[in-house]
């Protein structure tokens, strides 16, 4: 990765973000790393944390971590902004691994790096496999994300686009929060694990029996990331509705939900956080995918 010499990342317990971080180190000339963590799971990151540490040291990298707060937006988008522009002061290029970062916070380093004219590129590392039980579960109050929310029209129906994933609980929450007019739902059509088809299915057959929805396919893993189809999907969409969207299934739609915002400043992304995700998320560390923002 030329001229790539920074690295922003977030601390996750997974052997993915220990895992990811060297081959991340392997790639880019990395001289400095910022590592933001959650304060309520902090003891479950240590481990991770200190690994990441002694790399760095190791290899004469400047080490930053940020502790952040799942309950509080507002200070975390404070912290992400003060911490970021200090950051990429000197910076020639940045790397962004968004493998265990939460939504909201890929939007807010997304848009806050996107104010500067370093070039930036992405990082995925999907795990190798998830686990066999629940991933998350007693989804929390979902919230617009701060200079993303759009611009909504006090007299305009909603229109709610959700990409899903492995919690069907979770995608529930956010269309019930909302009761959209029109809604949605865009399920992954191919996948390296094996439990995708069974979740897919279920999501037809649950959705289409209690909600008046539109599902369509996508693949995150294409080269576009399902900007294709969802582009498609949008389309007919006039200044009638107020547009929200959601990512809920593989990462990667994350980045493709917030270029579709900077296009069309109409649309307001959100964020359906958890209050608890499994301990054994996920295992070992599968296929990289990369990308200019």
């Amino acid at each position: 990765m030329k001229n790539i010499d920074s690295l922003i990342t977030f601390a996750s317990w997974e052997d993915r973000f220990r895992i990811g971080f060297d081959r991340n180190l392997k790639k880019a000339g990395v001289r400095k790393a910022l590592v933001f963590y959650f304060a309520s799971y902090a003891d479950r990151t240590e481990e991770n944390r200190q690994m990441v540490d002694e790399a760095c040291k190791a290899k004469n990298i400047k080490y930053i971590p940020l502790e952040l707060d799942i309950d509080r937006p507002a200070n975390n988008w404070r912290t992400v902004l003060d911490s970021i522009e200090d950051f990429i002061a000197d910076c020639q290029g940045i790397l962004i691994d968004i493998s265990t970062m939460p939504r909201e916070i890929i939007w807010y380093v997304l848009w806050l790096v996107g104010q500067s004219p370093i070039a930036a590129r992405y990082v995925y590392h999907s795990p190798q496999d998830y686990g066999d039980d629940w991933l998350s579960r007693d989804p929390r109050p979902p919230r617009l994300v701060y200079k993303l929310s759009g611009i909504a029209l006090p007299s305009a129906k909603t229109a709610l686009l959700i990409t899903v994933g492995f919690d069907l609980q979770r995608v529930k929450r956010l269309i019930n929060w909302y009761e959209p007019n029109k809604l949605m739902i865009g399920i992954q059509i191919t996948s390296l694990f094996e439990r995708n088809d069974t979740t897919m299915m279920e999501y037809r057959e649950t959705l289409k029996k209690e909600y008046d929805c539109k599902i369509f396919e996508l693949d995150a893993f294409a080269d576009d990331r399902g900007m294709t189809e969802i582009q498609e999907v949008l389309e007919p969409l006039d200044s009638s509705y107020n547009i929200i969207m959601g990512s809920l299934g593989p990462k990667l739609t994350a980045i493709t939900l917030y270029q579709l915002q900077r296009q069309n400043d109409r649309i307001g992304l959100v964020y359906a956080p958890s209050n608890q995700y499994n301990p054994d998320y996920s295992s070992g560390i599968g296929k990289c995918f990369e990308g200019t923002i």
